[in-house]
């Protein structure tokens, strides 16, 4: 039998993430899925020979009953592995993203006077991931973006990526470390075909190892 608390736990995760209640539907294939990992034939290692079996039987069988019962069986077990998989593909996402190695705060510059921001990054193979959380940020006109930047102590500055308001939480990405970049900038550019800075500064900070 399956745990129902810990079920209960694992939908109110769920709900938390999506930012709504599970529907009915939703939570009963929880709890299918949650009986399905629960049951050790799951996970049992197949004997020797039993792929050969498999096949002969399906070659030789009368009717498609018995086929269609142990592919069913063989594709749920492989939806498991699938659902654990992912399961265990976001816990990581969320335990690197409540660990970061590197923060800032933005402070507002007169072209945003209302603005506000932070950011959490994060390191892992692809590079490094930014986390920024602004508030406040003016609504651009048409054909215009912000855009955020690190910049070296010589002046360099390489773009991490772009975004349109401040309605949510925005992922950005660098290929370079805030330890040698650590400054973070957000300008508001306009869609010109030139891939300089415009300098209209609007959000800026120190990044900050932590």
């Amino acid at each position: 039998m399956t745990d129902h608390g810990a079920n209960d736990e694992r939908e109110a995760m769920i709900a938390e993430g999506r930012g709504r209640a599970l529907e009915p539907r939703e939570a009963d294939e929880l709890a299918l899925l949650a009986d399905l990992l629960a049951d050790p034939s799951t996970w049992a290692e197949p004997r020797a020979g039993l792929e050969d079996e498999i096949v002969d039987s399906i070659a030789t069988a009368p009717t498609v009953r018995a086929p269609r019962v142990r592919t069913w069986r063989f594709a749920a077990a492989a939806a498991a592995v699938a659902a654990v998989a992912a399961i265990s593909v976001g816990l990581v996402g969320t335990l690197a993203s409540t660990n970061p190695e590197f923060d800032a705060k933005l402070s507002a510059t007169a072209l945003a006077p209302a603005a506000r921001a932070s950011a959490a990054i994060t390191h892992n193979d692809a590079g490094f991931r930014v986390s920024l959380d602004a508030y406040g940020l003016p609504q651009l006109d048409a054909g215009e973006y912000y855009q955020a930047w690190l910049k070296n102590a010589k002046g360099i500055s390489v773009p991490i990526g772009t975004f349109s308001s401040s309605d949510d939480r925005v992922a950005l990405w660098s290929g370079v470390s805030p330890a040698a970049f650590p400054t973070i900038t957000v300008t508001r550019e306009k869609a010109d075909n030139d891939q300089a800075s415009s300098g209209l500064v609007v959000l800026a900070g120190n990044v900050r190892s932590r």
